[in-house]
């Protein structure tokens, strides 16, 4: 009988070079789909010119195949085989033997670009370095994010940065240090599933070259988590460690010589030549291979996006030696911020008058008990410009900036000081607002505040980008209020006010300078060594600030467990219903004294204060000393 299984025929010729692996139930399989002309790997030259040619071939015979295929303009296919890895991820071949081959029956012959590697054809990408899981994958065993992360974190205390010389098709020398380079003419199917969003063209006629260059240990942390990020990382936005290179030509040259990897090939040399040969390979792009060819066109413009690598001068500091902890900024980062800084350090004229005009705004608030008014003096209080000027003096350990912050920072308290002490002489009042009660007893979540604001103040500083929310600090630590009141405090002569408030500036002023003098450390404009005497006085000023602020915080917690626990709303005794409205406690006698608010139908009895102040010690689990104020409810 005659078999009438439609057979895909083609006009041209189609061809398949196999090597002795492929068994003949597939060929007879292969067959009953279509006409094709079965051709060993010794008879490989036979196919004419142009024929559109299938491979079942490994990558190492696929590779030596290329220069023929390029010659013959062959329309080559990649068939699934064990050996073949390298060159599957590259063309996006996923699936079996048979839906792979029918898909070829149909699928249209794109012209795409033939990258080169010291004249060696690159399937998809190769490696210089450690380049984390922007190394090749395989499509069908992608990697996944605990892999990823277990292989980034081998050896993290021993990476070094490597210093090389990358030179562009348009003869731009870039020197540079980096931990890993991946040179690749497209991410479809070469790089892991999540990491870019937007995918490198397979015939616009350039290489693409991502050099992953972290600072330091942290940096290098903070990228790999932004690696693992569900959200994929934009070519036009990339990381803070990662930079790109687009060309159609690019030499690579290490001065120590470097072993790079070739599609999972390890080779040594001391120069690398990446070439693009603008759409000599004739493809059949595989079932995974989903690009939008053809409305690519060949780009002549070079894109040389360094980011934050490390180039020139700050090559050489960093190359060939562990990564540090934390990034170091670079000499032109430190001048910039230490010429502002020693510029605002300077107790000016302008200084001064915006010292009187907040404070004598703080007052206004503190008098007036109003919240916001204050917030407008702590806006416009100049204190934050000297402090952070003496936190850099402090971790650089520059003796001339440490004193002129120093005395502008004098200047300007003396200043508060004068004033606040002439309005509370000059002003009628001398019972204490809730604004001012409020300042008056600092604890260690002032402290907590000043550190936080610190940390916030260098880094604004530091960063142009985020120096738009100075206000939000200067607000966030309120160093005028409390300088409003110590001077009142000074007025009225009520040493225990004028103390408190006192101790919470020295607080803010400390805790600010410490906070802000690791930050830049921590930000790399200041070495350790240097630090350790200035950050070292500050701390030791903190310790010793932290022992009545560990002390009035501890009483804050006494107090905040006796109010919770001490009933308010209606109480019923035994003869009289009492409804308690308010209840405050002191806590400077033993033991400790509770103050109620109530009302009832009628005066209460001494026995019906005693029931009352049993059930509030039952409640607060200690002995209390209880004082009522009754009032008649009709």
């Amino acid at each position: 009988m005659e078999d009438d299984t439609p057979r895909n025929r083609n006009p041209d010729g189609l061809y398949l070079i196999h090597d002795a692996g492929l068994e003949p139930a597939i060929i007879g399989q292969l067959s009953e789909l279509a006409d094709i002309n079965f051709v060993p790997w010794a008879d490989r030259s036979n196919p004419p010119a142009s024929s559109r040619v299938l491979l079942y071939l490994g990558d190492e015979a696929i590779r030596d195949l290329a220069v023929q295929a390029l010659e013959q303009q062959w329309g080559v296919g990649i068939l699934p085989h064990p050996e073949a890895a390298r060159a599957m991820a590259a063309m996006g071949v996923k699936g079996t033997m048979l839906t792979v081959f029918e898909h070829y029956l149909n699928a249209p012959v794109i012209g795409a670009d033939a990258l080169t590697c010291n004249g060696e054809l690159v399937f998809s990408s190769v490696v210089i370095g450690r380049v984390l899981a922007l190394r090749p994958r395989d499509i069908n065993r992608p990697q996944t994010p605990w892999s990823t992360l277990r292989g980034a974190l081998k050896g993290l205390s021993r990476l070094k940065l490597s210093p090389y010389k990358i030179t562009t098709g348009k003869d731009r020398v870039v020197h540079l240090a980096a931990l890993g380079m991946v040179a690749l003419g497209q991410t479809q199917s070469a790089l892991v599933e999540r990491a870019f969003s937007e995918e490198l063209g397979i015939a616009d006629g350039r290489v693409a070259l991502v050099v992953l260059a972290p600072r330091s240990i942290l940096s290098y942390l903070w990228f790999l988590l932004r690696l693992l990020w569900p959200q994929k990382i934009s070519l036009t936005q990339l990381p803070a460690s990662l930079s790109l290179v687009r060309t159609d030509r690019l030499h690579i040259a290490a001065s120590e010589g470097a072993e790079y990897i070739i599609d999972g090939k390890p080779v040594y040399a001391s120069e690398i030549e990446l070439q693009v040969q603008e759409g000599r390979l004739r493809l059949l792009p595989g079932p995974a291979l989903s690009l939008d060819y053809e409305d690519q066109q060949v780009v002549n413009k070079e894109t040389v996006r360094l980011n934050h690598t490390p180039v020139e001068e700050g090559a050489r500091a960093l190359a060939n030696v562990h990564l540090p902890l934390f990034s170091h900024a670079t000499e032109e980062e430190y001048r910039e911020l230490f010429i502002s800084l020693r510029d605002n350090a300077k107790a000016t004229h302008s200084f001064q008058v915006l010292m009187i005009l907040s404070v004598l705004l703080a007052l206004a608030g503190l008098y007036a008990n109003s919240a916001p008014v204050i917030i407008g003096a702590m806006i416009l209080a100049p204190l934050m410009l000297p402090i952070v000027s003496l936190a850099m003096g402090l971790a650089r350990t520059e003796s001339n900036l440490i004193r002129i912050s120093m005395r502008t920072l004098s200047i300007g308290i003396l200043w508060g000081l004068g004033c606040a002490v002439f309005v509370a002489w000059a002003m009628p009042l001398d019972v204490p607002t809730a604004e001012m009660t409020a300042r008056m007893s600092p604890t260690l979540m002032d402290m907590f505040v000043a550190v936080i604001s610190g940390v916030a103040g260098a880094y604004a500083y530091a960063k142009e980008e985020v120096a738009k929310s100075l206000a939000g600090v200067a607000i966030a630590v309120a160093l005028v209020p409390p300088l409003g009141v110590a001077g009142i405090g000074l007025g009225w002569g009520d040493w225990n006010m004028a103390g408190g408030a006192l101790l919470l500036l020295i607080t803010n002023l400390v805790g600010i300078a410490l906070a802000a003098s690791a930050t830049f450390l921590v930000l790399g404009f200041a070495p350790f060594r240097r630090a350790r005497a200035g950050i070292g006085i500050s701390l030791l000023i903190m310790l010793l600030i932290s022992a009545p602020l560990t002390l009035s915080f501890y009483s804050l917690v006494q107090k905040d467990r006796i109010l919770e626990h001490v009933p308010t709303g209606e109480i019923k005794l035994s003869d009289v219903t009492v409804d308690i409205s308010r209840v405050d406690v002191t806590l400077n006698q033993q033991p400790h004294l509770v103050k109620l608010v109530l009302s009832a139908d009628r005066l209460l009895t001494t026995s019906n204060v005693e029931e009352l102040k049993e059930v509030v010690s039952a409640r607060v689990g200690e002995p209390i000393l209880l004082e009522v104020q009754s009032n008649i409810r009709r």
